[in-house]
């Protein structure tokens, strides 16, 4: 197979074997697209057998000549960037106040679920895998009826006595009970009878909840441009993480733009937001962001809300 050309530089790119790259080991060499561009610098670490799996896919490349003549094009990532990598594993900047309340298990006759209700969906053989689906209706003391869970547009079968875990929201109460599938139908479409159990777990988020995040933003301070900062926890109030220095104090004025994920919706926030915490990092190109969220419309808090409510009730 004859080598691709890279657009960054004048050296062949040829393909990179599944063997040659490891999870939780760092790229030996700067990974490139067919394109020739730069998707992976030296040194950056794989987390994931599903990064890894989802670059592959779409095939990866290296400078046949990498070690003879190093391609300066690719740099390290930077120092601040591996700091971020290391705080989302350590849960954040700073531990985030407990967003759970009280537990409690109350009857399923208690519950005031409405049809078209959002339902998280876990199947049991893949826990880290959650579906968004909806309630479509009950026979009281018999089953739920709900709709199927669904991958890349196509209906996922599940077989009859398979035991998945539900999980609600309804206000700041979490729901989460585990049951059993009693009939997958096809017609007159598909949908999905579980069984009903008498008793679910139930518990309170407090309204100050904080939760944990992974959230790429863009900060807007005065007339500067835009920049990047990576979210690490969010509340209804405010947001911390990381990001490029802007060279702005404490109590400066801006805007914050991000995206969240409601429902199995995306939902796009525009937030006025004032600096409340700027500490230095290691990298002098970065710092670490408090910011507070002020004159937040009733349809910006109506998402957040919802965003971290449903966060909280996610986390185990």
């Amino acid at each position: 197979m004859a080598g691709l050309r890279s657009s960054s530089a004048s050296t062949a790119l040829v393909p990179v074997r599944a063997s040659e790259l490891v999870v939780g080991q760092p790229s030996p060499w700067p990974i490139y697209n067919d394109m020739g561009d730069l998707l992976l610098a030296r040194g950056s670490m794989i987390d994931t057998q599903g990064q890894l799996d989802g670059l592959l896919e779409h095939g990866l490349f290296r400078n046949e000549k990498w070690g003879d003549e190093p391609d300066t094009d690719s740099v390290p990532l930077p120092k601040s960037l591996d700091v971020l990598q290391k705080r989302r594993r350590s849960k954040g900047l700073r531990p985030p106040a407990p967003s759970r309340g009280q537990e409690s298990i109350v009857g399923m006759d208690e519950v005031r679920w409405q049809i078209g209700d959002a339902v998280t969906l876990q199947l049991k053989e893949a826990p880290e895998l959650r579906y968004n689906i909806s309630l479509i209706g009950s026979l009281v003391g018999k089953s739920m009826l709900v709709s199927p869970p669904v991958k890349d547009g196509k209906y996922i079968h599940l077989r009859d006595g398979q035991v998945v875990v539900v999980r609600a929201l309804s206000g700041r109460r979490a729901y989460a009970f585990a049951t059993s599938v009693l009939k997958y139908q096809n017609l007159p479409y598909p949908y999905l009878h579980l069984a009903c159990p008498r008793e679910i777990r139930c518990t309170v988020i407090r309204q100050d909840a904080r939760v944990e995040v992974d959230l790429d933003a863009f900060l807007t301070i005065g007339t500067a441009p835009p920049a990047k900062i990576s979210l690490l926890d969010i509340s209804v109030g405010g947001v911390s993480g990381i990001g490029t220095f802007l060279g702005s104090g404490k109590d400066a004025s801006g805007r914050l733009r991000f995206i969240v994920n409601v429902a199995g919706e995306e939902r796009g926030l525009d937030l006025d937001v004032v600096l409340r915490m700027v500490e230095a990092d290691a990298d002098p190109h970065y710092a670490k962001y408090g910011l507070e969220f002020v004159d937040v419309s009733a349809r910006d808090r109506v998402i957040l809300s919802a965003f971290v409510y449903q966060t909280a009730s996610e986390t185990d």
